[in-house]
């Protein structure tokens, strides 16, 4: 097992940016050049020292909790008592949050046997994933940074009537562990009510930007994970990101060539995609983060700000359908390459049929080999169809790679806002529709907000057919 306290071994498993895709050697009107990013890189330096004070003042909570021992003590004790008779593991949430959980889990907790996720209240799927639980063997991990996602709360209480009347009014709360706000919220009053076994989520972290907090980290150190490589990765990217030279820092270097290229080169698209599997909800998370933190039209201090970056739909494994949505079509997409240089297992495959041109090209190759070319042909299609991308090369998918990935995007997503001139952690749009959802679900005191929202989704039958 590397030592990453030695440089050398940081250095061997540094997570880098390769932007060979998006900048031009020579003069290409579809890339950028240099003049174009010294434009935008003599901001970097005031907005890297900027990012940093806040961090250290503990104003962005989701990069300043890497450091908090007493924090991850807590979890690795915790994690350490419910190992023992947990033969499944299920993290139940909805939202950002959720997704935040995943990215750090399907990398490092790929043991589908093990881990299970409920992310959504589908009845017909809820119904099915519980039926086959044991529940003597199974604990529940709830996640909700305000302690009032409605989607969450109702399955908490799906949740706590099943093991109430499968297992008793004792021994169910130690099939339920609750991570939520530290202060306030309904979960953490049940908590206190009940005496659930509990975490806290550190105050101010958005639900996205909660990737490297108790909400995945405690999940990952119950199936086994090295918690402190996780974190001993993103302490490695924070130094790699806190230089002001702006040609050093990885994270300050992308957003600079993503802000010029929406701004001057009009690409507005973003496109995640992952060459390994375990990197899936990485790639996912991601991109919602992104777009969630910037996606705007507001006047901050009067001036309009406009930003209109898109997700483009993930088309998971395959290539060609990717190549169409990143290449095809007016819109300009930027598009990030997850690559993986050591998959940890190679497969080779067997020379046979040589008389076969369709399969004889393959003998003798492995399916690192393949995914390393599907890669590279999707690379050489970008460039031909004049569309930029970056590649974010990974050298194995391990603790220490994934704490460097998680801490390295959300960097890159702080630049961008910084850039804009926005705030990250405000969601106008987002806020407004869990007002309306809680409103049409009868939440009191906002009786006439549903009935306002009634009003406008009334029925027009000559509209139906």
């Amino acid at each position: 097992m590397p030592d990453y306290r030695r440089r050398s071994a940081r250095e061997a498993m540094s997570v880098r940016v390769d932007l060979s895709g998006a900048v031009a050697q020579t003069h290409e009107a579809w890339l950028l050049e240099r003049r174009e990013l010294e434009a935008v890189a003599s901001q970097l330096a005031g907005l890297t020292e900027l990012l940093q004070r806040r961090r250290q003042a503990g104003e962005l909570p989701c990069l300043s909790s890497i450091e908090d021992r007493q924090a991850w003590q807590a979890v690795r004790a915790l994690a350490d008592r419910v190992r023992e008779g947990c033969e499944t593991l299920v993290v139940v949430g909805a939202g950002g949050t959720a997704l935040a959980s995943r990215a750090l889990l399907e990398a490092l907790c790929p043991d589908g046997a093990r881990l299970q996720f409920l992310d959504h209240v589908d009845p017909h799927s809820l119904s099915l994933c519980l039926e086959r639980f044991d529940l003597q063997r199974t604990v529940f991990h709830l996640v909700s940074k305000s302690g009032e996602t409605p989607e969450t709360l109702a399955q908490f209480l799906l949740l706590r009537d099943l093991l109430l009347r499968e297992l008793g009014g004792v021994d169910y709360t130690e099939r339920l562990v609750v991570t939520t706000d530290a202060d306030q919220g309904a979960l953490r009053q049940i908590v206190h009510d009940e005496g659930f076994r509990s975490l806290a989520l550190p105050a101010g972290v958005a639900d996205r930007f909660a990737v490297l907090t108790a909400a995945a980290l405690f999940p990952a150190a119950v199936l086994g994970v090295r918690i402190d490589e996780v974190l001993a990765g993103a302490q490695w990217m924070e130094q790699r990101c806190a230089g002001k030279d702006p040609w050093r820092n990885p994270a300050a270097l992308l957003a600079a060539v993503s802000f010029v290229l929406e701004r001057q080169h009009r690409v507005s698209g973003l496109f995640c995609l992952p060459f390994s599997t375990r990197l899936a909800g990485l790639a996912a998370w991601a991109g919602e983060l992104w777009v969630e933190a910037v996606r705007r039209e507001e006047t901050p201090g009067g001036a309009p700000v406009v930003v209109p970056w898109l997700p483009v739909a993930r088309p998971g494994w395959d290539c060609a359908l990717a190549a169409q949505l990143a290449a095809g079509g007016a819109g300009a997409v930027l598009s990030v390459l997850l690559t993986v240089e050591d998959h940890g297992r190679e497969l080779p495959l067997a020379a046979a049929y040589a008389d076969l041109e369709a399969l004889a090209y393959l003998g003798g190759k492995s399916l690192g080999e393949v995914m390393a070319e599907r890669a590279h042909a999707l690379g050489l299609l970008l460039r031909q169809h004049r569309r930029p991308f970056v590649r974010l090369r990974v050298p194995q998918v391990n603790p220490f790679t994934v704490g460097q990935l998680l801490y390295l995007w959300q960097m890159v997503v702080l630049y961008l806002a910084a850039l804009y001139g926005l705030d990250p952690f405000r969601q106008p749009v987002a806020d407004e529709y869990r007002r309306l959802l809680l409103a049409m679900l009868g939440r009191k005191g906002l009786e006439d907000v549903a009935a306002e929202g009634g009003g406008l989704l009334r029925e027009q039958p000559e509209w139906v057919v």
